[in-house]
Order: C-alpha cells, then structure tokens, then sequence
C-alpha cells in the first residue's frame, strides 16, 4: 500500500494558530538558545505548528497553559492516535513530535510557569532508544467476553466494576474517579453530575451488566463495613479513600491488560472502545459524540471510531457494478 501524506498545517492554518502558543514557543527558542541547523529547526518547528493546528481544529484554539495537566495529558493521547491513525506517522516521528512538545513544558517547567508536565502522565511502553511505541487499543467483542470471564471468576468485584463501569460510561479516568455513590440512579442507570476536566460536571450512562455489579460491590461494602462516598476506592492509614487515577492507570488497568496479552492496555483505551463498540453496532455519531461529552462530532469520527474494513467491503459490494 503507498504511504499517504497528510498536511493540517498548511499556511493558512498556522496563520490561525492562537498567538499566545506562537509567543510560548518563541520565548522558549530564545530562552534555549539553541543553535540548531536550518534541517532541525525546520523540523521543530513543523512539529509544534502541526500540534498547535490539532488544539486550533479540536479544542477551541485554547492556550495552552489555560488546559489542566490531567485534561492536556488526555489531548496529547488523543494527538497520538491522530498522528498514527490519521497522519500515518510511524513510531520514530510520533517519538520526535512528542518530545518537542515535552521540551516546551519541561521548559516551562523550569521558569516555573507551570507545574507539571502532560507527558508525564501518560504511559507508554519505552522501546528502542527511547522511541515510544504508540498503540490505541480498541477492544474486539471476543476480547471484551474474555476480559469478563476472567474477572468474574477472580472474585475482584472492583476491579470487574471498573472495567465495565470504564467501558459502558466511557468517561475519562477522572471521572471515574471522582464517581460517588449518592450521584448514582440505578433505576435510570445514570450518574448525575460527576466532575470532569476542569470543573466540568457531566451525565454518565451505565449499561444493565454495570448496574448489576454497582448493586454487588454496594451489597459487599456493606457486609464488610466499608464506609466511603466514593464509588472506587483503596484503603490507606486513614481507612478508605477514593481511587486515585494514577493507581487505575499505574495498576488496575494493567491486571485488565494482562487477560488480552496488551501491556500497553491504558484506561483511555476503555473510552476508545466503548465508543468504538457502540458504533460498530449501530449507535449513530451523534450520540456517540454526546456520550462522549465532545462538543462536536469530528474529534469523535477523527480520533474513537475505528473504521471496520470488512462492513465497509460489504457495503461496496452492495453496489459492485
């Protein structure tokens, strides 16, 4: 197959591009001081435009430093899977593209302008020299059965919980996290009003699989005197608290991981395929989208949904002539 060449950051595009990321990327050339050759710079400095021009077309042109850590970690995830999915890059450019963005926050990060850096949170396995292997994982219905048949016998009702919870909401990872029992209708199997990126609070939908274990987990709790608000959570010196998402990310998901032989299994990836999988059955973008709280329907199309190549050959052969 002839690799295809994909280019968002056209002139027109970058002349768009929010001037206060323009600026942050000027001040760090010329607090770096780097002597770079024309080759390097140029390559640089396409790799910021491309990513500057990805935060113009899916989120709002925003500045940078105005998108929380977790949020931003969230964004590069989803730029990755662009680039891989979408652009065709391969690891060793997807590598060189994340690392100048990682230099920008580190940068930063030093002048003490912010914090933390995204690329921090996110996990991905080392290869190679330090080249990132980049893989989305969306599960197939087979993997999903197995990953179920697994937990139900392992007697981890949390840990079946999550996974179902993960999959069926397919909320982000600090939702779940912030997720407490009081906001939980089981008879209209929603979650009302659970906070999200930066504030935000959003509706969770929740399947009958993931009621029936919500019930369970509340059924257990109760029997063995756990006491919390919070609907995932791990004990500390203190008794129990709600499960942070570094310990879902760092911990659960990989024992989730591990059923499927995927050691690069990220919670992200339950969103990725819940979505994924909802579509493939017949679920409509739009609602695909809302339930993904997106603003619109082209980060769902561009970066959720995965196209199934043997649906599409049946739908062609419709019309073969």
């Amino acid at each position: 197959m002839a690799r295809k060449y994909v280019f968002i950051n056209t002139p027109e595009k970058v002349a768009q591009i929010n001037p206060q990321n323009i600026e942050l990327w000027k001040k760090y050339l010329i607090g770096k001081n780097m002597k770079l050759s024309i080759a390097t710079k140029t390559s640089y400095e396409s790799d910021i435009n491309q990513f500057f021009v990805y935060i113009l077309d899916n989120y709002d042109n925003r500045f940078l430093f105005d998108i929380d850590v977790e949020e931003m970690s969230e964004i590069i995830e989803d730029y990755v899977a662009f680039c891989s999915n979408f652009l065709d890059n391969k690891t060793k450019r997807i590598s060189r593209r994340l690392s100048t963005i990682s230099s920008l926050y580190i940068y930063y990060k030093k002048k003490r302008k912010i914090k933390e850096n995204p690329l921090d949170l996110i996990e991905r396995p080392i290869v190679n020299n330090s080249i990132y292997e980049v893989k989305q994982t969306y599960l197939t219905k087979e993997q999903v059965e197995l990953i179920r048949k697994e937990l139900n016998v392992s007697n981890n009702i949390q840990l079946f919980l999550f996974f179902e919870f993960g999959l069926s909401t397919m909320a982000r990872v600090n939702a779940i996290s912030n997720v407490t029992i009081p906001q939980i209708n089981l008879e209209e199997r929603t979650v009302y009003d659970v906070k999200e990126k930066e504030g935000y609070l959003v509706d969770l939908f929740f399947s009958d699989k993931c009621k029936e274990l919500i019930i369970k987990w509340i059924d257990y709790r109760k029997l063995n005197n756990i006491n919390s608000d919070f609907l995932f959570i791990t004990k500390n010196k203190n008794g129990w608290d709600k499960t942070n998402k570094e310990v879902m990310q760092s911990s659960w998901i990989k024992k989730i991981g591990k059923i499927i032989n995927e050691p690069s299994f990220h919670v992200h990836d339950l969103r990725h395929s819940g979505s994924n999988l909802l579509y493939q059955q017949g679920a409509s973008l739009e609602t695909v989208s809302k339930l993904l709280n997106h603003k619109g329907t082209d980060v769902t199309s561009k970066h959720y949904l995965k196209t199934d190549f043997k649906k599409l050959q049946a739908e062609k052969d419709k019309f073969e002539i």
